[in-house]
This record gives C-alpha cells, sequence and structure tokens, in this order.
C-alpha cells in the first residue's frame, strides 16, 4: 500500500546541495500519472526542497534526452527491480560513449501490487484483468491462485492499465500502484498481491552532464569505460578503486564492435566510508592510460 512506501525506509541522497538555493525546479520522470515512478518521483521530491514540481514524460529516453539537453534540470530514471532484472532502455543510454547526463542520487521504492477495480466491483465479477508485464510477472502466484483461466491483458503501463478499468463496466480489473487507485477513482480489491514482499526498484537521479557532482566524498560511483581487446583498463580499474576503499557491485557489458574482446563497461561500485572525488577521478584518469577510456557517470552518498 501507499502508506508502507511512506513508512519504508528508503535510500535517498541530496541533489541540491551546490546550487545550495531554493530555487524552483522540475524533476522529469516516466509517466503518466499513477505509476511507481510518479510515487517514486513525489517521494524524491518531498525530500529536496527546491523540486517543487514532478513532470511525466512519454519514454525513460525522453527523460534522459531532456535533462541532457538541459531542458529538464533533473530527472528520475529507472535502473534495477530486486525481482526482475536492470532497466534495458536505462542501461542502453548508460553504455552510449556520452549519455550527457550524470547520476548524484538515488532512491529505492518498495513495489505494492494492487488489484484494483471500479466500486462495487467484487472478485466474482472480474472477467479480464489488464495489466504492464512486469507486475504480471512479480503477482504470477496470486494470479494462479485466484484468476487461473482469466485472461490477462498487457498495457504500456500500470497506469494504463488503470484507465481502462476506469473506463470499463465494471467486470475488469488492473494490477497496478497503490497511486492510480486515487487518481482514477478506483479501490483496491486486493493489496501487495507480489510473490516477493521484499519487492523493491531503485531510480537514479540524474543531472545534466558536465555540472559539478554535488556530491564531494561519495560512497557510492557509476562508471563507464571502453577496454579494446587487450587492454588492462577493466582491472586497474578495480585495483585502484579499491585501493581508495571501493569495491565493484555490479558490471555490465557490451561488445564495442569492430573487434572481437573489446567491451564498453558499466560498473557500480560502493564503499563504506566514502572518499574524495578528486581522488576516483585521479583514479579513473590513471585506469585509462592503460588503453582504455573511463568515465565518472554517478557520484553520491548513500
Amino acid at each position: 500500500m501507499f502508506n508502507r512506501t511512506l513508512r519504508s525506509v528508503f535510500m535517498i541522497s541530496t541533489v541540491l546541495a551546490v546550487s545550495g538555493a531554493s530555487l524552483a525546479a522540475d524533476l522529469a520522470y516516466l509517466g503518466p500519472r499513477g505509476t511507481y515512478s510518479d510515487q517514486a518521483a513525489a517521494l524524491y521530491a518531498s525530500s529536496h526542497p527546491g523540486l517543487d514540481r514532478t513532470v511525466p514524460l512519454s519514454t525513460i529516453t525522453e527523460v534522459a534526452t531532456q535533462v541532457a539537453e538541459g531542458k529538464m534540470p533533473y530527472g528520475l530514471l529507472p535502473s534495477e527491480n530486486t525481482s526482475g532484472a536492470f532497466v534495458a532502455e536505462t542501461y542502453g543510454l548508460l553504455l552510449k560513449p556520452e549519455p550527457g547526463w550524470r547520476v548524484i542520487g538515488e532512491i529505492a521504492l518498495p513495489i505494492s501490487n494492487n488489484l484494483m477495480v471500479k466500486p462495487g466491483t467484487k472478485f466474482e465479477d472480474i472477467k479480464t484483468i489488464y495489466s504492464h508485464p512486469q507486475p504480471v510477472r512479480q503477482s504470477a502466484g496470486f494470479l494462479k491462485s485466484r484468476f487461473p483461466n482469466t485472461p490477462i491483458i498487457e498495457t504500456k503501463s500500470t497506469a494504463a492499465a488503470a484507465e481502462e478499468v476506469a473506463k470499463g463496466d465494471g467486470t475488469s480489473a488492473a494490477l497496478s500502484a497503490p497511486a492510480a487507485a486515487g487518481v482514477y477513482g478506483l479501490e483496491v480489491l486486493a493489496a501487495d498481491t507480489q510473490d516477493d514482499k521484499a519487492n523493491t526498484t531503485n531510480f537514479w537521479a540524474i543531472q545534466k552532464a558536465g555540472l559539478e557532482f554535488p556530491e564531494k566524498n561519495p560512497t557510492h560511483l557509476l562508471v563507464t569505460l571502453e577496454a579494446p581487446a587487450g587492454s588492462s583498463t577493466l582491472s586497474s580499474l578495480f585495483t585502484r578503486l579499491r585501493a581508495l576503499g571501493f569495491n565493484a557491485v555490479n558490471v555490465e557489458s557490451q561488445p564495442m564492435g569492430g573487434a572481437l574482446y573489446a567491451y564498453r563497461y558499466a560498473a557500480v561500485f560502493s564503499s563504506k566510508t566514502g572518499n574524495d572525488i578528486a581522488k576516483v577521478q585521479a583514479a579513473l584518469e590513471a585506469a585509462a592510460s592503460n588503453g582504455g577510456k573511463t568515465l565518472l557517470v554517478g557520484a553520491w552518498r548513500r
């Protein structure tokens, strides 16, 4: 439920510390209203004075592009889900030679899938269920138990599923984010339908590339690097960051093209205490001298 999310301990870091100012700013996110991204954006903005408006956009790519082009000062991108995987669209953008944006914070949102209906609809009235594929996978046990033969229609978002039910005749239900019930005038028939009750999605807060990182003593880093065949850039980076107290917690890769065994990597590093960002930058530059390229795409404190 939404209240469960508000009570939950979520990870968050300061966005406006450097500009410090109480200037009004917008936070773009993957819409529409009533989605989990909407819920995450509202929670993030409420904890950061100066972020006074959340702006829903159509795609993850649009959010990233608007920030990279300076049309939006800040954005929120989903990065991974504990019961799913890394968000392919976000990582596809990250693995470009220059994404055009930088990660400056994060928020982890507990996911509560809710079965919602038009007021008055009962379990036995439901003939069709609408949802995005991810909540369907996450609630597979519930659906098999309660609706083994009920058709499930895929929608582009959980909010779109709620909208379909709101327009319907009272014989359908939606698996959606808690906030969608209020947006579309529905009532929750069953809460927390997900099989994994600890299900969580992580979001990155981003700003335009070229600006200073607000956090000067980060505990978390996001680094991309290009390592041609035979380059020791990756191993050198790991060694140098380990000396600063950072350990790799995730590494993703894709072929660079043009030659075998040449890869572009995206790696997340964490440290219990953090370290000086100037030392981090120096470590990246030293690692790049081994025949590759490195880029600090994210630095924040959890």
